[in-house]
């Protein structure tokens, strides 16, 4: 017999699965959170690197990079607290 009852799912393991931006949160099961996420840490990341290949890098590259890597340490910061709200933490 299939039940329909779901296992909580683990803050920490949410945390760690977070290290790739978005899949935390697919983990969560929370889909739009997650293509947020991992679209605008995609476009910080790729295009700042592209823009630190040229004299502008320093100017707008690198600060697009350090919001990517900001994005990043939201991602898991923000899976582990939506996976203890879900358990009713």
């Amino acid at each position: 017999m299939v039940s329909n009852v779901t296992r909580p799912k683990s803050p920490l393991m949410a945390a760690a699965l977070a290290v790739v931006p978005g899949l935390g949160h697919l983990y969560l099961g929370e889909w739009r959170k997650a293509a947020g996420i991992f679209g605008a840490a995609l476009l910080l990341e790729g295009f700042g690197f592209d823009f630190d290949l040229t004299w502008i890098g320093a100017v707008v590259g690198v600060p697009m990079e350090l919001g990517g890597v900001g994005l990043w340490l939201y991602s898991i910061f923000d899976a582990y607290h939506s996976a203890r709200r879900l358990r009713g933490y």
